[in-house]
């Protein structure tokens, strides 16, 4: 697969889930703030800081949605994302189904032009929400399951593993209340009722978003999925990696599933930054290997 192509499949598989993930945790922070509080004033600062956005003891939740919203000027911003997505699908018009550039063209022009600014919010995340599930079942179900669905799902894979470790970092381990909160803002509530009911332990959360091996928000989850893809791009070898990015989320998913509970919940702040330095590690290995000789991409993250 060309260069350029692998790049651009692969980044529309990263701004997509970035996408979808950002509008998730808004929909959360939005009712969790519907009352404002001074306490929920700091909530607010703190998710703006772990997403990557510039910190502002003083932010509140309007200053979420401009920032996280519906702000084309920031680079952690949904409109941002959407942009860029379409952006890559245009460099990839002859590996995309006509559906799938549809969908992308579709999500962008349900944002670009302010409708965030002028439509409830609720309502308007869940029609980004909408989008974005519709692309990724689309990009499921019509491209065939070769290099560039591989470059695609390693993307979000990757991204997903980023955002999960970003809103795990703020989580607190002994809330109850808060950390289901934080499982529905990663989108593995359900998951979680169904495995383990009602578990309200310390840290039961926090064990279930990073180590579950069935739940599809999980890191470890995340990670084994990541590896296949790279297993399949490096065919033909029987020792050894031809990828750095290979070695980096295999040996990041080993510690997770090798650690004791009560290690997990050790400097977990520490943990979750490491995690999201071996996810741009992975990337730039990526970069260095596959992507050499494409057009230079630059990934917008704050």
């Amino acid at each position: 697969m060309l260069s350029r192509l692998a790049e651009s499949m692969f980044w529309i598989g990263r701004y997509l889930e970035r996408a979808e993930d950002v509008a998730r945790l808004l929909r959360v922070h939005l009712e969790v703030t519907a009352e404002e509080t001074g306490e929920r004033g700091a909530d607010s600062a703190t998710l703006m800081a772990s997403i990557g956005a510039p910190p502002d003891p003083d932010s509140g939740p309007p200053d979420v949605w401009r920032v996280l919203g519906h702000d084309a000027s920031s680079p952690v911003s949904i409109v941002s994302a959407l942009s860029s997505c379409r952006d890559a699908a245009r460099r990839a018009r002859e590996v995309l189904s006509l559906e799938t550039w549809e969908e992308i063209n579709r999500a962008w022009r349900a944002v670009s032009q302010g409708q965030l600014r002028s439509t409830y919010q609720q309502l308007a995340l869940r029609t980004v929400l909408d989008h974005c599930y519709a692309v990724t079942g689309i990009v499921d179900s019509t491209m065939s399951h070769e290099e560039g669905w591989d470059f695609h799902c390693l993307g979000r894979m990757i991204e997903r593993i980023d955002i999960t470790s970003r809103m795990v970092s703020v989580a607190p381990v002994d809330d109850g209340e808060a950390q289901i909160t934080t499982l529905r803002a990663c989108g593995a509530d359900h998951a979680f009722l169904i495995s383990r009911g009602g578990d309200r332990s310390r840290g039961a959360a926090v064990d279930f978003l990073l180590r579950d091996r069935l739940c599809p928000r999980s890191v470890v989850h995340c990670l084994a999925e990541a590896e296949g893809c790279l297993a399949r791009l490096d065919t033909g070898r029987r020792t050894g990696f031809q990828s750095d990015a290979q070695r980096l989320l295999g040996r990041a998913r080993a510690e997770f599933e090798y650690r004791s509970d009560e290690a997990l919940l050790t400097g977990l702040g520490e943990q979750m930054s490491d995690l999201s330095r071996t996810c741009h590690r992975a990337t730039d290995a990526l970069s260095a290997h596959y992507f050499q000789g494409a057009d230079v991409a630059y990934w917008h993250e704050g």
